[in-house]
Protein backbone atom coordinates (compact mmCIF):
# COMPACT_ATOMS: atom_id res chain seq x y z
CA UNK A 1 0.00 0.00 0.00
CA UNK A 2 1.59 3.35 -1.23
CA UNK A 3 2.30 5.88 1.72
CA UNK A 4 -0.62 8.73 0.35
CA UNK A 5 -3.47 5.52 0.50
CA UNK A 6 -2.14 4.63 3.98
CA UNK A 7 -2.47 8.02 5.14
CA UNK A 8 -5.56 8.65 3.37
CA UNK A 9 -7.36 4.92 5.11
CA UNK A 10 -5.42 6.49 8.80
CA UNK A 11 -7.32 9.51 8.23
CA UNK A 12 -10.17 7.87 7.51
CA UNK A 13 -10.22 5.28 10.33
CA UNK A 14 -9.87 7.95 12.66
CA UNK A 15 -12.58 10.26 11.47
CA UNK A 16 -15.17 6.64 11.79
CA UNK A 17 -13.49 6.59 15.10
CA UNK A 18 -14.26 10.06 15.96
CA UNK A 19 -18.60 9.65 15.92
CA UNK A 20 -19.95 13.13 14.58
CA UNK A 21 -20.17 14.04 11.22
CA UNK A 22 -20.50 17.62 9.98
CA UNK A 23 -23.41 18.96 8.13
CA UNK A 24 -21.56 21.11 5.93
CA UNK A 25 -18.35 20.96 4.40
CA UNK A 26 -15.33 23.34 4.17
CA UNK A 27 -13.59 23.20 0.85
CA UNK A 28 -10.59 25.08 0.46
CA UNK A 29 -8.67 24.53 -2.32
CA UNK A 30 -5.28 26.13 -3.26
CA UNK A 31 -4.63 26.30 -7.10
CA UNK A 32 -1.02 27.74 -8.10
CA UNK A 33 -0.63 29.81 -10.88
CA UNK A 34 -0.03 27.04 -13.07
CA UNK A 35 -2.55 24.38 -12.29
CA UNK A 36 -4.51 23.35 -15.30
CA UNK A 37 -1.61 24.72 -17.88
CA UNK A 38 -2.62 28.55 -15.99
CA UNK A 39 -6.85 27.21 -17.45
CA UNK A 40 -9.72 27.83 -15.08
CA UNK A 41 -11.25 24.44 -14.71
CA UNK A 42 -14.37 22.82 -13.02
CA UNK A 43 -14.44 21.18 -9.58
CA UNK A 44 -17.73 19.45 -8.90
CA UNK A 45 -18.89 17.79 -5.76
CA UNK A 46 -20.82 14.67 -6.09
CA UNK A 47 -22.67 12.32 -3.43
CA UNK A 48 -21.33 8.80 -4.76
CA UNK A 49 -21.38 5.49 -4.09
CA UNK A 50 -17.96 4.18 -3.29
CA UNK A 51 -17.92 1.03 -5.51
CA UNK A 52 -19.67 3.06 -8.13
CA UNK A 53 -16.80 5.92 -7.89
CA UNK A 54 -14.31 3.49 -8.13
CA UNK A 55 -15.73 2.33 -12.11
CA UNK A 56 -16.22 6.46 -13.00
CA UNK A 57 -14.56 7.22 -16.07
CA UNK A 58 -13.46 10.80 -16.15
CA UNK A 59 -15.79 11.37 -19.64
CA UNK A 60 -18.92 10.10 -17.14
CA UNK A 61 -18.10 12.86 -14.27
CA UNK A 62 -16.87 15.72 -16.89
CA UNK A 63 -20.53 14.77 -18.46
CA UNK A 64 -21.88 16.01 -15.59
CA UNK A 65 -21.13 19.54 -15.58
CA UNK A 66 -22.86 20.23 -18.42
CA UNK A 67 -26.18 18.15 -17.39
CA UNK A 68 -26.13 17.38 -13.48
CA UNK A 69 -28.23 15.06 -12.33
CA UNK A 70 -29.63 14.59 -8.39
CA UNK A 71 -25.62 13.65 -7.53
CA UNK A 72 -24.19 17.37 -7.90
CA UNK A 73 -24.28 19.09 -4.90
CA UNK A 74 -22.15 21.56 -6.52
CA UNK A 75 -20.18 22.74 -9.54
CA UNK A 76 -17.55 25.78 -9.21
CA UNK A 77 -14.98 27.20 -11.73
CA UNK A 78 -11.25 26.87 -10.11
CA UNK A 79 -9.09 29.42 -11.09
CA UNK A 80 -5.42 29.34 -11.71
CA UNK A 81 -3.22 31.23 -8.45
CA UNK A 82 -6.11 31.05 -6.05
CA UNK A 83 -7.00 29.60 -3.32
CA UNK A 84 -11.02 29.49 -2.84
CA UNK A 85 -13.16 28.62 -0.07
CA UNK A 86 -16.58 26.32 -0.79
CA UNK A 87 -19.47 25.37 1.85
CA UNK A 88 -20.96 22.28 0.89
CA UNK A 89 -24.03 20.69 2.72
CA UNK A 90 -22.99 16.90 2.95
CA UNK A 91 -26.17 14.65 1.78
CA UNK A 92 -27.15 12.47 4.90
CA UNK A 93 -26.05 9.07 2.86
CA UNK A 94 -23.19 8.04 0.66
CA UNK A 95 -19.45 9.47 0.32
CA UNK A 96 -18.68 12.60 -1.60
CA UNK A 97 -16.38 12.93 -4.22
CA UNK A 98 -14.71 15.98 -5.54
CA UNK A 99 -13.73 15.68 -9.01
CA UNK A 100 -11.22 18.50 -11.00
CA UNK A 101 -11.66 18.45 -14.45
CA UNK A 102 -7.95 19.05 -15.76
CA UNK A 103 -7.53 19.65 -19.76
CA UNK A 104 -5.16 17.21 -19.23
CA UNK A 105 -4.82 14.84 -15.96
CA UNK A 106 -1.98 13.13 -14.90
CA UNK A 107 -2.50 11.32 -11.79
CA UNK A 108 -5.41 11.85 -8.81
CA UNK A 109 -8.35 13.85 -10.64
CA UNK A 110 -10.65 13.21 -7.62
CA UNK A 111 -10.42 12.40 -3.74
CA UNK A 112 -13.29 10.18 -2.28
CA UNK A 113 -14.71 11.52 1.32
CA UNK A 114 -16.01 8.65 3.03
CA UNK A 115 -18.66 9.39 6.46
CA UNK A 116 -18.46 10.46 8.89
CA UNK A 117 -17.00 13.72 6.59
CA UNK A 118 -15.02 15.78 7.92
CA UNK A 119 -15.48 19.80 8.68
CA UNK A 120 -13.24 20.97 6.47
CA UNK A 121 -10.74 19.31 3.61
CA UNK A 122 -7.84 21.27 2.58
CA UNK A 123 -6.38 20.66 -1.02
CA UNK A 124 -3.53 21.65 -3.21
CA UNK A 125 -3.78 21.36 -6.60
CA UNK A 126 -0.78 21.36 -9.28
CA UNK A 127 -0.06 21.66 -13.39
CA UNK A 128 -2.58 18.30 -14.21
CA UNK A 129 -3.84 16.95 -10.80
CA UNK A 130 -4.40 16.90 -6.99
CA UNK A 131 -1.22 17.60 -5.04
CA UNK A 132 -2.09 16.25 -1.75
CA UNK A 133 -5.08 17.03 0.87
CA UNK A 134 -5.37 17.50 4.02
CA UNK A 135 -8.40 15.59 5.84
CA UNK A 136 -8.67 16.44 9.91
CA UNK A 137 -10.29 13.86 11.49
CA UNK A 138 -14.32 14.76 12.57
CA UNK A 139 -14.07 15.93 16.06
CA UNK A 140 -17.26 15.27 18.37
CA UNK A 141 -19.13 18.87 19.92
CA UNK A 142 -17.60 18.30 22.82
CA UNK A 143 -14.01 18.00 21.89
CA UNK A 144 -11.41 21.06 21.45
CA UNK A 145 -8.64 19.74 19.42
CA UNK A 146 -7.16 16.22 17.84
CA UNK A 147 -4.36 14.71 19.63
CA UNK A 148 -0.93 16.37 18.18
CA UNK A 149 0.55 13.94 14.91
CA UNK A 150 3.57 12.60 15.21
CA UNK A 151 5.98 13.64 11.81
CA UNK A 152 6.97 10.97 9.43
CA UNK A 153 9.86 8.69 10.14
CA UNK A 154 13.47 8.97 8.26
CA UNK A 155 13.18 8.01 4.90
CA UNK A 156 9.16 8.19 4.69
CA UNK A 157 7.33 9.83 1.85
CA UNK A 158 9.23 12.48 0.07
CA UNK A 159 6.92 14.29 -2.29
CA UNK A 160 8.40 14.50 -5.96
CA UNK A 161 10.22 17.41 -7.94
CA UNK A 162 8.32 19.61 -10.13
CA UNK A 163 9.94 20.29 -13.13
CA UNK A 164 11.77 23.64 -13.65
CA UNK A 165 9.77 24.39 -17.04
CA UNK A 166 6.60 23.08 -18.22
CA UNK A 167 6.49 20.76 -21.28
CA UNK A 168 5.43 22.33 -24.71
CA UNK A 169 2.01 20.53 -26.04
CA UNK A 170 1.15 20.91 -29.02
CA UNK A 171 -1.51 23.18 -30.03
CA UNK A 172 -0.03 25.44 -27.35
CA UNK A 173 1.00 29.05 -28.10
CA UNK A 174 4.61 28.41 -27.86
CA UNK A 175 5.17 24.45 -28.70
CA UNK A 176 6.72 23.36 -31.88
Amino acid sequence: MSTRMYRLTALAAMALLSGCAASQINLNVKSPPGTNLGRPMYMLVRQVDPKQYANEAYSEVAAKVGAPDNTVLQTSVIYPGTIQRFQVKTPKEGALAVSFLFTAPDGNWQLLLSPPVTSAVDIELTVSRILNDSTPPALPQDEQAAPEAKPPEEGGFKMPEMPKEMPKLPGLPGAK
